[in-house]
């Protein structure tokens, strides 16, 4: 038996719904895992009767968003998080440590002596080679690769300092940071394609199904009229104007809504009974087996989820790494992008302004046409039978047995 110890980012709560993914995966091989949480997803574990677990402080908490911004990588927050999972790791004395979406994670377990591996989408790793959310062509996507090198690098340079006090070397890329001796990937290749690079190694979707249940009956779904949409815009940040304006659009197309706000707070939505459902927490199982199509803000598990049953995906990108995954879809014939051409500067509020900005007649011919293609069924098919070739949190679990 060994003994592992899971850090995942805390930014969204996907990262650790992986680790609980991994965590049942491993422990049904007998094995003991051990998972580390910020203060603020550890109320979410509570909710869900989940012990045991370990707080640690994240460089989230820096300004709470849920994607990097370079006040993480101030020197004083990295080195209070590497010194308090340094004396974690040191105590607990895992035989390895797995970090998902974890910066801090590879110097941590340097400085304790410790194997580090790391998960990670295909699009965040330096491997990637592609301009995140812009196909080749698009206006738009040499602005995109500096402002992200930008980023980068300036991100690098803003936590030297942290990693000197610390002894470690400095990085050029922060990007570094998310790879470890294995780097896996929760993507397949006909997905993200990657050039080849040693210690690379995709295992799959990490799918897990504890998710709180539904406050509002299934009935809820069964008394909406017509097809439905599943709407969820992940659990980081969804805007009451953004919301309304998608609901807009899919009542236009005939659709009703089911909404999952992914324990967000979301006040002013419109009240329309039959044609709209809203949950706080929606099992993405209960949702799409109701569902005629999606609409997300891109997150990874819930596209690769909506690839397995076949439907049609729109994403509504709110930072580069899910306009990506919309790239993704779409050169799969499996979806698409319902916002196209957004430089990410660092400006969260961007997306949101810019989605609003598009006209509703434009945004709803879009979907028409996309649901109109002859090739959807045949494109659907191919995307659901190259996923299902991978194994997710059992491969994964497999691999670190190897440690």
């Amino acid at each position: 038996m060994s003994r592992f110890l899971l850090l995942p980012g805390n930014n969204t709560l996907s990262h650790i719904a992986k680790c609980l993914a991994l965590r049942d995966a491993l422990e049904s091989r007998g094995h003991e895992v051990l998972l580390a949480v910020s203060s603020k997803r550890a109320a979410f574990l509570e909710r869900l009767g989940e012990s045991p677990r370990f707080v640690l402080p994240d460089l989230q908490d820096a300004d709470g968003e849920p994607l990097p911004t370079l006040s993480w990588f101030r020197p004083a927050r990295v080195e209070d998080c590497v010194r308090a999972e340094v004396a974690l790791i040191r105590d607990l004395k895992p035989d390895a440590v797995l970090g998902v979406f974890r910066f801090t994670g590879p110097l941590s377990a340097t400085l304790a002596n410790v194997p580090y591996d790391a998960l990670i989408c295909g699009s965040m790793t330096p491997a990637c080679e592609e301009v995140l959310g812009f196909a080749p062509d698009e206006p738009g996507a040499g602005e995109q690769r500096a402002a992200l090198r930008f980023f980068r690098e300036a991100s690098a340079r803003r936590m030297a300092p942290a990693l000197t006090a610390l002894g470690l070397a400095p990085v050029a890329d922060t990007w570094q940071l998310l790879e470890g001796r294995r780097t896996f990937l929760w993507d397949f290749p006909e997905f993200q394609p990657l050039p080849q690079r040693p210690g690379y190694l995709h295992v799959g979707p990490l799918h897990w199904a504890g998710w709180p249940r539904a406050q509002v009956s299934a009935d809820a779904l069964e008394r909406l009229e017509g097809p439905i949409a599943f709407l969820a815009l992940g659990t980081g940040h969804s805007a009451p104007r953004q919301i309304g304006r998608i609901l807009e659009v899919l009542w236009q197309l005939g659709y009703s809504v089911a909404l999952a706000l992914g324990g967000q707070q979301v006040t002013g939505l419109p009240l329309a009974p039959g044609r709209l459902a809203v949950f706080d927490f929606l099992p993405v199982e209960t949702a799409l087996a109701y569902a005629k199509l999606v609409v997300c803000h891109g997150g990874q598990m819930l596209v690769f989820e909506t690839m397995e049953r076949r439907l049609p995906v729109f994403v509504l990108p709110q930072q580069p790494e899910q306009a990506q995954n919309g790239r993704c879809v779409e050169r799969m014939g499996c979806g698409q992008r319902m916002l196209r051409g957004l430089v990410f500067r660092g400006q969260p509020a961007a997306a949101e302004a810019s989605f609003l900005a598009l006209p509703i007649a434009r945004v709803a011919a879009d979907l028409v046409e996309f649901l109109a293609r002859s090739s959807l069924a045949d494109d659907l098919d191919r995307s659901a039978n190259a996923l299902a070739r991978y194994s997710g949190a059992q491969a994964l679990a497999a691999a670190m047995e190897r440690t």
